[in-house]
């Protein structure tokens, strides 16, 4: 599968949300090609599917001019979704200043799967094309927020067409400084399959760099399996720092399609 990763002009932290979000696609098997768009750009972003089976455009959530683009593409028109916008509201619910834009936040193409956004007020979306099977993913600009949406759902329509059915993701508690961690972490992708390894700090506890991998597999033992080979990769390395991990986290998000 051809996936090409979009990035608008308006995303925040450019060089993260292109590491992490590539790293995710990579584990998830899927082949990635860049792209950078100026907002006077948009019209390639027909050309771009044309040359991918879907897109991820990092930015578009929450702008009409980009929506339509994106629907454009995909031979669809747009709407204010009933979802989005109830999700829009809810997140100013509790806010004097609420923005007079609300349905723009909330315009999306026909048809579209709404993806929850815990971190800010727009939704992310994934819609289809009604010409063939291809799809085009969108999500807010912000960092955050763009990972938030891959991970609550974006994810899994690159998952139904690779396979990839089941996924966990573990935590290993680094003894050492963040740059060695940074180090281990590169070493362990440069040879890690089906996995995207980083540092988060989502999972920081109490000793320790938390060195987080995230697996998928298309069988339970392939799962298993991987997490086996990882963990004692990892012990490897780190040995050859003159490091350890101190604690392991208890495994969180293990997930069957």
């Amino acid at each position: 599968m051809k996936v090409g990763l979009v990035l608008l002009e308006n995303v925040s932290n450019p060089a993260s949300a292109l590491r992490w979000l590539t790293g995710y696609l990579k584990a998830i098997g899927v082949e990635v090609s860049h792209y950078v768009l100026k907002s006077g750009e948009l019209g390639r972003i027909r050309a771009f599917l044309s040359e991918n089976d879907a897109l991820l455009v990092v930015g578009g959530a929450g702008y009409r001019e980009v929506v339509e683009k994106i629907a454009e593409a995909l031979g669809l028109g747009v709407e204010v979704n009933s979802e989005a916008l109830e999700r829009v509201r809810m997140y100013y619910s509790d806010s004097v200043n609420v923005p007079g834009d609300l349905e723009e936040k909330a315009t999306v193409p026909e048809f579209s799967y709404i993806v929850p956004n815990e971190r800010g007020p727009v939704p992310g979306f994934v819609a289809f094309s009604l010409m063939d099977d291809k799809f085009i993913a969108a999500t807010p600009p912000r960092f955050e927020e763009a990972v938030e949406c891959f991970e609550m759902g974006i994810q899994d329509f690159f998952r139904e067409k690779t396979g990839k059915k089941y996924s966990l993701t573990f935590t290993l508690s680094f003894d050492g400084a963040i740059e060695e961690a940074e180090k281990l972490v590169q070493e362990l992708s440069s040879q890690a399959e089906g996995a995207f390894i980083r540092l988060d700090a989502r999972f920081m506890g109490r000793k320790g760099v938390p060195v987080v991998f995230t697996l998928y597999a298309t069988t339970p033992e392939e799962l298993s399996d991987r997490m086996t080979a990882l963990e004692s990769k990892a012990a490897e390395i780190a040995g050859k720092l003159g490091r350890s991990f101190v604690e392991k986290a208890p495994e969180v998000g293990g997930e069957e399609l």
